[in-house]
């Protein structure tokens, strides 16, 4: 899984190098987590803390602590004494050409925004004209009201779906030009000129936002993870509760690891 990160803004070492002194081990809760979830997207059985403990070089009375929070939290079950990442459950991913190496390249980068914002946070791509969802990660509160909603999202009703139409030209003119703008909330946006001017505006931000048009009581923002062309082949994104979240003190992470995540697809 190729990854790009900086041991000086981050707080870890990234995965494949060589830890050789207590020095260079994570400091922080955050930067912890954001090792351990990585950690563990790398595994699809479940994993005992021991071993959890050497590949992090965390002690284990810390994984153990961060185990259970994450447990609690519903973002890992635990198998016995083994534990692995919780599968969104009826989030399924989608069956389109690249789709398993996207998840396979992004997730660490999705897992390390969800260790920083605590919110939820999600990996899309565009299938048709819907926004469809690779990864889910979200606060166990958050559980009924999301799997309520299904797995894919017309593009328009979503930051994900806006940031995939501005950053490739051809899928929004197409877009705006057939594509049924059907209204899922009250906010959602319903006519092409609207449309026309969230593609530009996102355009000109870099980041797409929405507000209240996908699930009401819930906003949110997303950036494009582009390609080699620089046309977006994904979306990371972050939403939550109109109550209590800002996404707007969000954004310049948002970008850093948006950017990151293009960098590691590319390479």
């Amino acid at each position: 899984m190729n990854t790009v990160c900086d041991p000086a803004v981050t707080g870890f070492t990234p995965r494949g190098s060589t830890v050789s002194d207590p020095e260079s081990s994570p400091r922080g809760v955050t930067a912890k987590l954001i090792v351990l979830l990585r950690e563990l997207a790398l595994h699809r059985e479940p994993v005992g803390v021991s071993q959890l403990s050497r590949r992090t070089r965390l002690p284990k009375t810390t994984v153990h602590r961060l185990l259970s929070d994450l447990e609690v939290h519903g973002i890992v079950h635990r198998a016995e004494r083994r534990y692995q990442l919780a599968a969104a459950g009826g989030w399924e991913e989608p069956d389109a050409p690249g789709a398993a190496r996207l998840r396979q390249v992004l997730k660490p980068f999705a897992l390390e925004l969800y260790g920083r914002v605590g919110h939820v946070v999600a990996l899309a791509t565009a299938d048709g004209d819907t926004a469809r969802f690779l990864e889910l990660l979200h606060p166990h509160r958050y559980t009924d009201v999301l799997h309520r909603i299904g797995g894919s999202v017309p593009l328009h009703c979503t930051a994900a779906g806006k940031a995939l139409l501005a950053f490739d030209p051809a899928a929004a003119e197409r877009y705006l030009r057939e594509a049924a703008l059907v209204r899922l909330t009250r906010h959602s946006i319903g006519s092409r000129s609207a449309l026309d001017a969230a593609i530009a505006e996102t355009r000109l931000r870099g980041i797409a936002l929405e507000r209240e048009e996908h699930l009401l009581g819930f906003w949110g923002a997303a950036a494009p993870v582009t390609g080699v062309n620089g046309q977006a082949v994904a979306a990371i994104g972050l939403a939550g509760p109109v109550r209590g979240f800002q996404p707007a003190e969000h954004l310049a992470q948002l970008r850093h690891i948006a950017k990151r995540a293009s960098e590691a697809l590319q390479h």
